[in-house]
């Protein structure tokens, strides 16, 4: 449904982005993950239009994306920048109208679980509040994608596991989602598919399942004979082996080793 290829940004003479690429098909959850500063955040910026990009493609149903797919996306950005003096029934009508998709009854229900006053300006809502009120909007909206940055951050976390359920839910309608998220151990509840990027570029993307399938965590003492040494993982190794050794690695270790690992600095590949 998403196709990203070979995106690239920049600022001021610095590339932030320099090549991007991932795809998220329908009822897929992609998690897209990296280190402060890796370019999570501009790499969604791009898709929405916020940055013009300076280079590659991004691809809605196999149409290059352009103004008129804007209806397909709805998102939650990381600063959660709302505009003064609005209410929440200001925000009703505002997405209500720009969404034809939009769901009345899924908003009613979200709004009535979290006890929210749409009397009140948007801009006293505390920071979770501010995080739950937009995740609410996002998947009332029906749109096609969701593109979702830190969409648990500040979350108490019961309301965390029921929002990753929310988000798990709406995918299996068929849509499609992009999550921006520090939270790894989070992601692999509910992701299907990983992203690592660093340092302006995706040096790893696979299925979750299959890369822990694929990899595996040596401790010291143990020896690689076929496979590929990943990266270190505190005192241990990542690597990708299909040979029976070690022991499967959680989802964090991947990130940590692709992030450690010579991939990520290797300019030639």
């Amino acid at each position: 449904m998403l196709r990203i290829e070979s995106l690239k940004k920049s600022f001021n003479g610095k590339f932030v982005l320099t090549d991007v690429n991932f795809t998220i098909k329908r009822g897929e959850i992609l998690a897209l993950v990296g280190p402060n500063g890796a370019g999570k955040t501009t790499t969604i910026n791009c898709i929405t239009g916020v940055f013009p990009k300076d280079g590659g493609k991004i691809y809605f149903e196999d149409e290059e994306f352009t103004e008129i797919h804007k209806e397909k996306i709805a998102v939650v950005p990381e600063d959660r920048v709302v505009f003064p003096k609005l209410n929440g029934k200001d925000y009703y009508k505002l997405w209500s109208t720009l969404y034809s998709s939009w769901n009345e009854k899924v908003f009613e229900r979200f709004i009535a679980k979290y006890n929210f006053n749409l009397s009140q300006r948007i801009e006293t809502y505390s920071i979770g509040m501010k995080t739950l009120f937009l995740v609410g909007l996002a998947v009332s909206s029906g749109a096609e994608i969701l593109l979702l940055d830190e969409p648990t951050q500040h979350l108490d976390p019961t309301i965390r596991i029921e929002i990753m359920k929310i988000i798990r839910d709406y995918a299996e309608t068929g849509k499609s989602v992009l999550v921006s998220s520090h939270e790894i151990f989070e992601l692999e509840e509910y992701a299907d598919n990983i992203a690592i990027i660093k340092e302006g570029r995706v040096i790893f993307t696979d299925s979750i399942d299959h890369a822990k399938e694929t990899h595996k965590i040596l401790s010291s003492g143990e020896e690689l004979t076929d496979g590929t040494i990943i990266g270190l993982v505190k005192n241990e190794l990542l690597v990708k082996t299909d040979i029976e050794i070690g022991r499967y690695p959680k989802l964090s270790e991947i990130v940590i080793g692709y992030l450690t690992g010579k991939q990520s600095s290797n300019i030639f590949e």
